[in-house]
C-alpha cells in the first residue's frame, strides 16, 4: 500500500517541460533530444542526500556567479537526477517553470541546472553512441571527490569526458553565454558542444542586465576571458 501512494505522489507532482523551458533548451541541445519524453518530478526523496568534496577553484563561470566558498570542504545536498527521461528534483528547487519570464529574464541558476540535467536525458536517449547507463553514471560519484571537475585545456572531444563533466561543460557554456558571449572560454566550449548540438545559439537572446545570478555580488569582471586549466562547474 505505501507503494501505491509512493507512486501516486508522485505521478500527482509529475509534469512535462513547459513551453517556455523547452524554447530555451532548444537554444541548447536543439532537436537533439525528444522533449515529449521527458518528465520532471518534485520531490522523489532525494533532497536529504548529502556529501561533502572539496571546496572548489574560482576559475569558471559556475563557481564564480556563486557564493564563495570558504572552508577547505563543503557539504552539498543532490538537487536533482536523472532516471532515463525523467528528472527529479528536489522540493527546494522544484518549480512549475523553472524558467518563467524567459525570454524577458533569465533565472541563469536554474536554465543551467535544468541543461545539465538535459545532457544526461540526452546521454540516455543516444545511449547507443555515448554508452550511458545510469550505473555507469552512478559510479562517477565517490566518496570525497567531485566529478564535475573538468578540463578544456587538452584537445579531448565532448564524448571522451566523463557523464557528469559532460552535463557540466553544458552548464559552463550557458553560464559563459549568457554573460560573456564573446569571451575566450564561450567560443572553446561552443566549439567542443557544436558537433553534438549542431543548433546551439552562440548568443543569449536575454540582455545582461536581465540575467539573475545566483549570488549579485559575484565579481564578473574577467569572465570566461580564458580557457581555464583547472575547471568546475555542478549541480
Amino acid at each position: 500500500m505505501r507503494l501505491v501512494v509512493l507512486v501516486l505522489l508522485l505521478a500527482a507532482c509529475t509534469r512535462p517541460l513547459t513551453p517556455v523551458e523547452r524554447s530555451f533548451v532548444a537554444t541548447v541541445q536543439g532537436d537533439r533530444i525528444d522533449l515529449d519524453r521527458v518528465r520532471i518530478v518534485k520531490g522523489a526523496l532525494i533532497g536529504g542526500i548529502t556529501s561533502t568534496r572539496p571546496a572548489r577553484p574560482r576559475v569558471t563561470c559556475r563557481e564564480r556567479i556563486g557564493r564563495p566558498e570558504t572552508t577547505p570542504t563543503v557539504s552539498t545536498s543532490t538537487a536533482a537526477f536523472v532516471l532515463f527521461n525523467t528528472v527529479f528534483y528536489a522540493t527546494p528547487y522544484w518549480r512549475e517553470d523553472f524558467l518563467a519570464g524567459y525570454p524577458e529574464t533569465l533565472p541563469l541558476g536554474r536554465a543551467m541546472l535544468l541543461t545539465h540535467e538535459l545532457t544526461h536525458v540526452w546521454q540516455w536517449q543516444n545511449r547507443a553512441v555515448t554508452g550511458y547507463t545510469p550505473f555507469k553514471a552512478a559510479t562517477e560519484h565517490r566518496p570525497g571527490g567531485d566529478p564535475y571537475l573538468f578540463d578544456i585545456a587538452d584537445d579531448r572531444a565532448f564524448l571522451e569526458f566523463d557523464y557528469e563533466q559532460q552535463g557540466a561543460l553544458v552548464e559552463e557554456f550557458v553560464c559563459c553565454r549568457a554573460l560573456a558571449p564573446d569571451g575566450v572560454r564561450t567560443e572553446r566550449l561552443r566549439q567542443l558542444l557544436l558537433p553534438h548540438f549542431p543548433a546551439i545559439a552562440r548568443a543569449e537572446r536575454v540582455p545582461r542586465d536581465r540575467i539573475e545570478l545566483p549570488y549579485p555580488e559575484a565579481d564578473l569582471s574577467g569572465l570566461c576571458d580564458e580557457p581555464a586549466a583547472e575547471s568546475a562547474a555542478a549541480k
